[in-house]
């Protein structure tokens, strides 16, 4: 396995989705699409940025402890095992739906979940052979895409 994990698997995936969506709602149910909000549309570009934010951090952090043959249990994955897909769940598909007002593309997010919970198999008995024990109790305390916080 590379550095880059089920990754392209997932974002090719994703993409095919995404746009067979996007241009159904476009031109095959136009009416299930939002007219231009201002508001709505800064709304998505934040949680766009935040995403791209969080996926650069996650993945300059993970391919450096790829690098050195470690496991990565700080930083943001100290509250989500697989901030990456996180990222693509939670803050840049939203922030598609928002600014482009395709209300079709409700189903990426949903899609994109069971896809990587699917994919994740993979990654996870990788990084219990390579990991062991300390993978484990990793896993115990992490989630994989819905973060846990600590109160």
């Amino acid at each position: 396995m590379t550095s880059w994990g089920v990754g392209p698997k997932f974002a090719s995936i994703s993409l095919v989705v995404l746009l067979v969506t996007g241009f159904a709602n476009f031109y095959y149910v136009p009416a299930l699409a939002l007219p231009f909000s201002l508001l709505r549309f800064l709304a998505g570009v934040a949680l766009i940025v935040l995403g791209v934010a969080m996926f650069l951090v996650a993945a300059v952090q993970v391919h450096k402890a790829f690098d050195e043959g470690k496991l990565v249990t700080s930083g943001i994955y100290a509250y989500v095992r697989n901030p990456v897909y996180a990222a693509f769940i939670w803050l840049i598909a939203p922030g598609l739906i928002l600014v482009t007002g395709l209300l079709l593309l409700i189903i990426l997010p949903f899609v994109m979940y069971g896809l990587i919970r699917f994919l994740l198999l993979d990654e996870d008995n990788y990084l219990e052979e390579k990991f062991g024990e300390e993978y484990l109790e990793y896993k115990r305390r992490v989630n994989s895409i819905i973060p846990k916080f600590a109160w």
